[in-house]
């Protein structure tokens, strides 16, 4: 089944103040990246994302390039590089992004509906940054947040 769900997130590009992460919340390298993603997508829902338009591209199924072509007035890294990879948290669809400079993760929610890519910051709003030392107590993080009714903050929507 093509991943498609919640709202999500992607490249620390494209939401509100995205805080690098020592963990991946998945298996770096494999698990599959939806193909649906590949493509130039531009921001269409808002002023002020980190990315107003950036480029996926296939590098293999369990990753691919992600070069952010316009930078928004939130961008704050120093690269437009990164390569991006994906996972499922409780059914919430994950891309998570390594910039080709740093050794951190950056991580989104995701929901794609045809042309429209939505994503959006993950919050960890149940221990916090300072709760996750692995993987596994990211996605832990990650699952406790998801109750929280300030886990949906707000989205950004892309076209394809």
């Amino acid at each position: 089944m093509k991943k498609l769900l919640v709202f999500s997130s992607l490249l620390l590009l494209l939401t509100a103040c995205p805080i690098g992460l020592d963990y991946a919340p998945g298996e770096v390298g494999k698990e599959e990246v939806n193909s649906k993603l590949i493509g130039t997508w531009t921001l269409y829902s808002a002023e002020d994302a980190e990315a107003k338009k950036f480029t996926i591209t296939k590098i293999d199924k369990y990753s691919c390039k992600v070069e952010v072509v316009e930078r928004g007035e939130m961008y704050s890294l120093d690269t437009d590089n990164l390569t991006m990879y994906e996972t499922t948290v409780n059914g919430l669809h994950v891309l998570y992004l390594k910039p080709d400079d740093e050794d951190k993760y950056y991580m989104y929610q995701y929901k794609l509906e045809g042309n429209e890519l939505t994503i959006a910051d993950i919050p960890l709003l149940d221990g916090g940054i300072d709760a996750v030392n692995s993987t596994e107590s990211l996605r832990k993080e990650i699952e406790a947040s998801m109750g929280n009714e300030s886990f949906y903050m707000e989205p950004f929507t892309y076209r394809k």
